[in-house]
């Protein structure tokens, strides 16, 4: 090789070498054609419809992640400026392009928080998610661990992988189907005490009252039946020793 053009080489090498490498999957959220939901973390996984996808990179620009249970195939590029572009397969030769929600613009988090455990602590573990109009709707939840039907509020059967599924953070439904959704790994905080629980509903309601039941009701709330001076009461506690409701059972 000429001496002359050894600067040359290493001044290739050394830009190839700080440059930075685009990731193959940016953090990002799509809606495809036919109302499916495409969520990826960066750098992985990818979800389709609430379920994780197996992912293929195959470059540090380009990726695939194929939904076995559907049959599609989301392809995922980044162009030059960093933006992602979404494209997706199906069986029978279906295909379409995706919209990338403005949202995905964010910057993602940093690996260290994407499973934030303080974050999903802070979801609710029950919640009551709808579709109306056979939409798909999304609600956040705190789906870490086992999450489950606990009331179905439709005509129309809610079936796992159908009609609803999860998400890194959330519950979504669509079809039609209605229901009350809950996180049965999540440990439900320590009901109150008797004296505690009815020193709360005693300040709520002024006076000094006797209790006559308290029951469990879910993983957040006690129901409190309560005698006071004018009659019997409902008292609805919060686990966390917050007053939801007083009413009269039967007045004296």
């Amino acid at each position: 090789m000429p001496r002359r053009t050894l600067p040359l080489v290493v001044a290739v090498l050394g830009t190839a070498l700080t440059t930075p490498a685009l990731a193959a999957v940016p953090f990002l959220n799509a809606r495809c054609p036919g109302g499916i939901d495409v969520h990826a973390d960066a750098g992985g996984p990818v979800y389709v419809q609430g379920r994780q996808t197996t992912l293929k990179h195959v470059n540090d620009r380009y990726a695939e992640a194929r939904d076995a249970q559907s049959g599609l195939t989301v392809s995922i590029s980044t162009g030059d400026d960093g933006t992602p572009q979404v494209s997706y397969t199906g069986r029978n030769g279906v295909n379409g392009i995706c919209q990338v929600s403005d949202s995905a613009a964010a910057p993602p988090p940093s690996p260290a928080h994407r499973h934030d455990t303080d974050g999903d602590a802070a979801l609710p573990n029950e919640v009551t998610c709808e579709s109306t109009d056979q939409r798909q709707v999304s609600c956040d939840m705190n789906t870490r661990g086992a999450v489950e039907v606990s009331r179905q509020l439709s005509r129309t059967r809610c079936e796992q992988g159908v009609n609803w599924g999860l998400s890194r953070q959330s519950v979504w439904v669509s079809g039609g189907c209605r229901a009350v959704f809950r996180n049965t790994s999540s440990a439900p905080r320590a009901a109150p005490a008797g004296d505690t629980a009815l020193e709360s509903c005693n300040a709520r309601k002024g006076d000094q009252g006797t209790l006559v039941t308290q029951v469990p009701v879910g993983s957040d709330y006690q129901e409190l039946i309560i005698d006071y001076s004018d009659g019997r009461f409902l008292c609805m506690l919060r686990n966390n020793g917050q007053v939801q409701s007083l009413t009269p059972v039967r007045r004296r």
